[in-house]
Parts: structure tokens; sequence; C-alpha cells
């Protein structure tokens, strides 16, 4: 390990050595947090490659020597930059002040600057490697041409748009009263800003969305940016209306991060203690003083109301399984062009309120659930939940309902923001239908979240690996409005039980007549028996400590108990 450089005068290391080390830190610990991986790298490199793979070949001139790629690859770079400066920071911060790190910064002799230069540092590190990956991939891969002459413009406002994202989470963690608040904003905020600014959406926007989009930095950032890839383009590059718009957003986010910024995790973002938690009899889900043993229904509803209202109190969960996908829904319908047609001629409205349910429903049962449910086997509640009236059965039970009734909720919202804004026609069949499909959807894509529950060491992985496999499969299962993808992407997605869920959902609230797509509800159970059979002999109850795992004692006293064991033994 490195010792920082000690100041001639104090003793006590150097500046720079403390920012170095404070950096070092910051690199790894992002690093192991596997979902800044999933949203910096992964995120956009999956947008890339898969616009890549419907844009093939596809030239932007006459002569055929610009492919569309030129001008994807830099938006891929700006999404790397948003989600790597903005949530990052964000999130990053408020957690540490949650957990009174920051608060024992202060009584240490590392200065508090200095911390914040290294968390901030650390997102800028990712932010430029997000960049290089990108142009990277983009060069290689599709040809994309470094325009030498504009790159000095390219360079300073990367560096501006970093600055300017890591400010704006600066202030979002300083305004939010708890960590989960802070990552659940900083991200529903990067993805609003991506979709209104035109990043995830190839083709001119509305007006109006352009008009919202030109108040924010982001629009800006990208167009200045994809403008220096521009072969076309003259000049330098240099865009100084972009540069004035993100140096306001700085200035400005700065200052709302240095008045309400708070290092005393019990007043967190707004200034006041939090009121303390009180459970009150109406959430218990049984009563201490109740006569005779509970019945098993009553313990298993009494864990479906908890899971349901746990779930409903973070922020994040709301966010992807519920908001995501109505807000979505609404917002590409509301920019797509009259007479769209998405795949095999399914009227958009009708495919894209069936996407977005399957979406919304694949985050809860696949990424959300299990990784409560592994949060739970990591503080050792599972493994003390086996001494308990409820049981494992219960609370599997407990968490499957959950799941099930979130699900339909959300195809719910979606559905009827599809009726009463874009035409969607229902009929009472279909409707019944489609709950049926919404059910066998959800389970199974509940059985395939418990299957990863059960291999994966603990609820980070969980989240990350999750996310991982559901990003890609979206767009290989036709979920993201993305029209007709190529064949081999179809074959693909149709190994997997999300496409197949979507399309049943589709079929049965055709308004001409609900249809049942057998072949579609086979896959479906087929994965659902199999991801089940692998969940149930594989899951583990007790930390994953107790199974393989290193324990989390101290080396040394891990070494004097095995030779207490040894030698009771030979006694």
């Amino acid at each position: 390990m490195s010792v920082p450089q000690a100041s001639a005068h104090t003793g006590r290391p150097a500046a720079a050595g403390l920012f170095a080390e404070q950096l070092r830190h910051t690199v790894v610990d992002l690093w192991r947090a596997r979902v800044v991986f999933v949203f910096t790298f992964l995120f956009p490199l999956t947008w890339l490659v898969v616009i890549g793979f419907l844009a093939g070949n596809a030239t932007v001139d006459e002569t055929g020597g610009v492919r569309v790629m030129q001008f994807v690859t830099p938006t891929a770079a700006v999404m790397g930059v948003l989600y790597a400066a903005f949530p990052t920071v964000a999130t990053a911060l408020a957690t540490a002040r949650e957990q009174g790190v920051l608060k024992r910064v202060r009584g240490t002799p590392l200065p508090a600057w200095i911390y914040l230069a290294g968390r901030v540092g650390g997102a800028v590190v990712f932010a430029l490697c997000s960049v290089l990956t990108m142009l990277l991939v983009g060069t290689v891969v599709y040809d994309v041409q470094i325009l030498w002459r504009t790159a000095p413009a390219t360079v300073v406002t990367i560096a501006v748009g970093i600055a300017c994202f890591a400010a704006l989470g600066l202030a979002v963690a300083a305004l939010s009263p708890t960590a989960a608040v802070a990552e659940a904003v900083s991200i529903a905020a990067a993805v609003a800003l991506g979709f209104v600014s035109g990043l995830f959406i190839v083709g001119d926007m509305p007006g109006w969305a352009d008009s919202i989009a030109a108040v924010f930095p982001l629009k800006p950032f990208a167009e200045a940016v994809q403008e220096q890839f521009d072969p076309f383009a003259a000049g330098g590059g240099w865009d100084l209306g972009a540069l004035a718009v993100m140096t306001a957003w700085t200035f400005a986010a700065s200052l709302v991060a240095v008045r309400a910024f708070g290092w005393d995790p019990a007043r967190g973002g707004t200034g006041r203690a939090p009121a303390p938690a009180v459970a009150s009899r109406r959430d218990r889900a049984v009563d201490a003083d109740a006569p005779g043993r509970p019945s098993t229904a009553r313990l298993v509803l009494g864990r479906i109301a908890w899971t349901t209202r746990a779930a409903a109190r973070d922020p994040g969960w709301v966010f992807f399984a519920v908001a995501l996908p109505v807000g979505l829904y609404a917002f590409i319908m509301a920019v797509l062009p009259d007479g769209a047609v998405t795949v095999a001629d399914v009227p958009p409205e009708l495919s894209g309120a069936a996407g977005m349910a399957a979406w919304g429903a694949a985050v809860t049962a696949f990424v959300n659930m299990p990784e409560a449910v592994v949060r739970a086997r990591d503080r050792g509640v599972l493994k003390r939940l086996r001494g308990t009236p409820l049981g494992p059965v219960g609370f599997m039970a407990g968490h499957t309902v959950s799941t099930l009734w979130i699900a339909l909720v959300t195809a719910v919202l979606v559905v009827a923001v599809g009726v009463v804004f874009f035409g969607l026609v229902l009929t009472w069949p279909g409707v019944f239908l489609a709950a049926a499909v919404v059910v066998l959807g959800t389970a199974t894509l509940a059985a395939c979240g418990f299957a990863l529950a059960a291999v994966l060491p603990s609820s980070k992985a969980v989240s990350a690996v999750g996310l991982a496999i559901l990003l890609p499969l979206a767009f290989f299962s036709d979920i993201f409005f993305l029209g007709d993808t190529p064949g081999w992407m179809q074959t693909v997605g149709s190994a997997f039980p999300l496409k197949h869920f979507s399309n049943s959902l589709a079929a049965a609230l055709d308004p001409s007549g609900p249809r049942i797509l057998w072949g579609a509800i086979a896959v479906m159970a087929a994965w659902l028996v199999a991801a089940a059979l692998v969940a149930t002999r594989t899951f583990r109850w007790g930390p994953r400590a107790e199974h393989g795992a290193p324990s989390a004692a101290p080396l040394g006293l891990r070494r004097r108990g095995s030779g207490y064991a040894r030698n009771s033994a030979r006694r």
C-alpha cells in the first residue's frame, strides 16, 4: 500500500497524497458497487450495440462514406457521462451521510474538501472510462471517425459536461433526506432527461419536447458532442451556447449543494431530523396478545401486506417497476408519428402497453423481489424465520403474491393510460385473459428471480446481474419500441420468457378478439418449472458465510478458533 507524501512542516500527509488515496479508494468502492458498472458501461454499450444491429451498414450520405453510427456513438458516450457523474455522485454521498461516514470524516485529519473531491473524482474517472469505451467500440466495430480538428472542443465539452452533472449530483445529495431518495430521484431525472432530450430515440423529436429539453443541460451537451463528430460540419466544433448552458447549471447546482449540504445523518438533506419510525398495531402482521396460534392464511396475508408496503415505501422500486413503465409508455406514444406501426403490424398503443406491462413485471419479479429476499438472507432474517410460525413457505408465498399484485397494478395503470389517452380498445374477455397472462408471466419471472437469488452471493450481485440480464433481453424481446428487429435477434429473444410474456399480453388484449398463444404459454410454463426446480434445490436460508463463503470473522480469530477445535477433538 502506498503511503501519501508527508508535509515537511506538520508531519501530516500532503493534500496531494490524501487526494490520491481517497480517489483510489473511491474508484475501488464504485467498482465493487456493481450497479454503477451496469448504468455507466453496460447500459450505454448495450444501447450502442443494439442500434448497431438495427442500423447495420446504413449511411447518411449518398457516397456511403459516413455511417449512421458516426452520430450514435457520441450519444452513447454522453449517456456514459450522464450516468457516471449524476446518479453516482448523488447516491454515493447520500449513502455516506446516512451511514455516518461524512460525520466521522470531519473528526479525522482528512479535510472535508478532499473527501468530497475524491468522491467526485471517482465519478469523473468512471465517466472518462465510459467515454473511452464507447469511442473504442465505435471506431473498431463501426468505423467511426475521430475528427481531430474538433478534438479540443470535444475534450472541453465533455469536461464541462462531467462537471455539470457531478454538481447536479451534489445538489441532489444535499436535498435528499435518505440515500434511497437520492438514488431514485437522480436515476429518475437522468432517465427522464434522456428521453426528453432524444438520447434514446433515433430521429426528430416533437417541438414541445425540444422546448422542454432546451432548458436543461443534457440536450445542449448531446447536440454539441454530436456536432463535433459530424464530418460535414465546418469549423472547430466549439458550441459556446451549449457551454454557457452547462456552466450556468454547474454554478446553480453548486450553490444549492453548498447551502443545503448536511454532514449529520440525523439532518440529511431536509434540515431537520426525521421522525422516529414507530410501528402501530395496524402495521403488525399478528398482534402479540391475540389468543391462540395465528392461522397460516393470516400469517401469509400479513406477510403480503408487509412486503407490499415495503415496496411502496421504496422510491427506487416505485420508480423502476411502476412509474417508469407508465411514464415511458405515455412519452413514447406521445412522440410517435401518426400511423406508426411496430412489430407484426400490431398497433403501437397495443404493443407498447403489452411491452411496458411486461417490463414492469420483470423489474419487480426478476430484480427487486430477489434483491429483497437476498438482503433478508444476508442479515440472517431468513434463517431466523425457520423458527417462527410463518416459516419459509409462508415467507416465499408472501413475497410471490405481493410481486403478482404489484405487477397487476402496473399493468392496469399502463393499460388505463392507453385507454384514456391513446385510443386503446379493450374487451372484457380480453381483460380477464390478460390478467391470467400477467399472473403466469410474473410467476415465471419470479421463479427465475428466486433461482437467481439462490445462486448469487449477495443482494448487490443480484441487483447488478439481474439488470445486466434484463436490459439486453428487453432489447431482444421488442420491449422498447424498436420496430422490426433482425430475424436473429427475434430468434434469440424467443428463447426467453419475456418476449412471450409481451406477445401473449398483446394477443389477449387484441380488440378484434382475444387470442391465446399456446406456444408462448408453453415456453413460459417450461421456464417456470425449470427455474422453480433450480430455486428449490439450490436455495439456502442461512447467510452465505455458512455455506462455503469466507466468514466475516477476523483471520486471526478464525485461526485460534480452528486450533481450539482441533485440540478439543484430540482430547
